[in-house]
């Protein structure tokens, strides 16, 4: 297997010093930056080191990409992934997941905070000793509103609804009537939501946000969402539509084709990559989705978690005992950006031509 050398280290450090968020009250290794106690970068690694990731919607296609990206780092680092909880939406059972993991004594466990079901599952672990990062979204800014894990990694949702409204202006122009959907709320949606409506108060008046539809990240739902929209609003001059989670866009395109509504009469931004949904960009329904980059995000909570645990990053001299003296030397937050996905660049993503990465080290 091929290790990282000096260069996973400066990957490691760059990303400490750029990303957004600092400090923080946290844990650490107990051996200070003078004790020695550093095993160097990903040298002589515990064979048997394994992490897990905890979290709902295991079998959503939207992490898809995810799974790829941890088999991909499963295979590069030499570690074990186990991914556990349940396929579908249930935080409880998914903060059930983190407390049978922390009994297994792991390296590290990755899991995402729809809610706050999650968050003593999250303390338990870290007084356990096991380094935790969350992915994907968060409630609340600091490390404390995520129970003490180590950072977050993943999109700042409500600049990333932001820039999913400037999108839609690139596509559709200055004015028009904008109806939302999305699964309210689930907190990055939520925060998403936000963005757009601040984006579009402060900087395009033109835009006037007529109604709002809850499609519950259900592709049946969303159907049906994207149907009452049309029906409701369907006769607004320069109607435009932007979906906030991985379900609007099929379920807009879906309900536009049932209805016999042309490509194109409405513009349609959303969110995330389902294959359903680059089809619908190819057939020129959707004008642009906007991604996060999971596999990005998957990738570095391992590559964390792997420098934490040789000593790197936890002893990082900020103290004489970065754990005794109360500090986590990790950032509260590192911030990730949305791609845009759109006619001129969809057969990248297709999953015909994405990497086919098979690992026994991964059990997903």
């Amino acid at each position: 297997m091929k290790k990282i050398g000096i260069v996973g280290l400066a990957l490691v450090i760059a990303i400490t010093i750029l990303a957004i968020g600092c400090g923080g009250s946290g844990g650490g290794s107990s051996a200070g930056a003078a004790s020695g106690t550093v095993k160097g970068v990903y040298a002589n690694l515990d064979p048997d080191r394994t992490y897990y990731l905890c979290s709902s919607h295991q079998a959503h296609t939207y992490f898809a990409d995810s799974h790829i990206a941890l088999r991909y780092a499963a295979e590069y680092f030499n570690v074990k992934i186990v991914a556990s909880g349940p396929d579908a939406w249930d935080t409880a059972a998914q903060a059930a997941a983190i407390e049978q993991a922390i009994s297994r004594q792991p390296a590290g466990i990755i899991t995402r905070m729809w809610d706050n079901s999650p968050l003593d599952a999250i303390r338990q672990a870290r007084r356990a000793g096991v380094p935790v990062v969350v992915t994907e979204t968060r409630m609340g800014e600091t490390n404390d509103d995520i129970g003490g894990a180590l950072t977050y990694i993943g999109l700042d949702n409500y600049v990333c609804g932001r820039d999913t409204a400037r999108e839609l202006v690139k596509h559709a122009g200055r004015s028009g009537n904008l109806v939302l959907m999305g699964n309210w709320g689930a907190s990055n949606t939520d925060a998403k939501r936000a963005g757009v409506e601040d984006y579009m108060k402060e900087n395009e008046p033109g835009w006037t946000i007529i109604g709002y539809a809850d499609d519950k990240a259900d592709t049946a739902a969303a159907i049906e969402a994207g149907k009452s929209v049309i029906n409701t609003y369907g006769n607004r001059p320069n109607l435009a539509i932007i979906g906030l989670d991985s379900s609007s866009g099929t379920g807009i395109s879906m309900a536009m084709e049932e209805l016999a509504v042309p490509a194109g009469k409405i513009a349609i931004v959303v969110h995330d990559r389902e294959p359903s949904t680059l089809d619908y960009i190819e057939k020129g329904y959707i004008s642009a989705t906007l991604c996060n980059k999971t596999a990005t995000d998957e990738y570095l909570a391992i590559l964390l978690m792997e420098d934490w645990n040789n000593g790197g990053l936890a002893n990082i001299p900020l103290s004489s005992d970065n754990a005794a003296a109360g500090i986590n030397p990790v950032p509260d937050n590192m911030f990730n950006t949305a791609f845009a996905i759109t006619a001129q660049n969809v057969r990248y993503f297709k999953a015909a031509v994405m990497p086919d990465v098979k690992t026994s080290l991964y059990n997903r």
